[in-house]
Order: C-alpha cells, then sequence, then structure tokens
C-alpha cells in the first residue's frame, strides 16, 4: 500500500471517529432541547431554563465537535485528492467522483499538493 493510500485510511478511520463524537453529541443535545420543552411547558421561564440546562457549555461543545468533523472531512477529501492524482486520475474526475464544482476541486487539489511539500 502505497504512503498515500495509508494516509487516506488513517484520515477515513479520524472521520469515523470524528463523526462518533458528534452523533453522540447529536443525542445529548436532543435530549437537553426535549427537557429545555419540557421546562418551557412547565412555565420556567426562558432565560432560567437555558441556565439550568447549561446551554453556553452546550453551545460551545457543538461548536468545537462539528468544527472537528468538518476538518476531518476537509482532510479525508485532500487524501483522497492526493491518492486519485497519484493514481493518474484528473482533477476534473475526482471532483465529478465526488460531485463537486471544478473550481473547488482545483482548491482541493491545490492544497492536497501543498500538503504534499
Amino acid at each position: 500500500m502505497s504512503k498515500k493510500s495509508k494516509l487516506l485510511v488513517r484520515r477515513i478511520s479520524e472521520l469515523v471517529e470524528s463523526s462518533a463524537a458528534l452523533r453522540d453529541l447529536l443525542v445529548r443535545y436532543e435530549r437537553a432541547n426535549i427537557k429545555l420543552a419540557k421546562l418551557i411547558e412547565r412555565g420556567e421561564p426562558g432565560a432560567t431554563a437555558l441556565v439550568n440546562l447549561k446551554t453556553p457549555l452546550r453551545r460551545r461543545e457543538m461548536t468545537d465537535v462539528l468544527q472537528d468533523f468538518e476538518a476531518a472531512r476537509h482532510h479525508v477529501r485532500l487524501a483522497l485528492f492526493a491518492l486519485c492524482l497519484e493514481e493518474g486520475a484528473t482533477m476534473s474526475e475526482v471532483g465529478r467522483a465526488l460531485g463537486i464544482s471544478r473550481q473547488l476541486a482545483s482548491r482541493l487539489a491545490g492544497e492536497a499538493e501543498e500538503s504534499d511539500s
């Protein structure tokens, strides 16, 4: 297996871990929103309910986990581009396979080449 293939496999593994963390957080986020709705239904003031559910902490946690997921997803794309280009595919072929614009494909191909250096 080539160096770029190994990198892609590692990046995919990181993305899978990141998606699992996001999925777990989304379940907790859903439960918190259900609790929030119940508190509001019972007449709890909105601001009090938000404080009781530690909303600022949950918001920051969601932002962080989403950013981690997007970064992992981006790393997979870059590693995929690098591998496909090494295997002889054109930038346009890889872009079409991913369903992205030529402009984005061009940008990702450039980033993939830069990350190789």
